[in-house]
């Protein structure tokens, strides 16, 4: 089993999205000089610290 290089306690997760919305995160990533995995990091414990729901509906 490989460990992660993280350290004890976190977890590797891996999603697929639309090209589009890769490269808007990658192009905010780069304007703040951090990597996409760290940019959607911040962007993500910003949204669960806020409490606020997701509401999700089909298109």
């Amino acid at each position: 089993m490989a460990t992660n290089p993280i350290g004890k306690g976190t977890k590797t997760i891996g999603i697929n999205m639309q090209a589009k919305m890769a490269q808007e995160l990658s192009k905010r990533a780069e304007s703040m000089h951090i990597s996409v995995s760290k940019y959607c990091k911040l962007i993500l414990q910003e949204w669960i610290d806020s409490g606020k729901k997701l509401n999700l509906a089909e298109k």
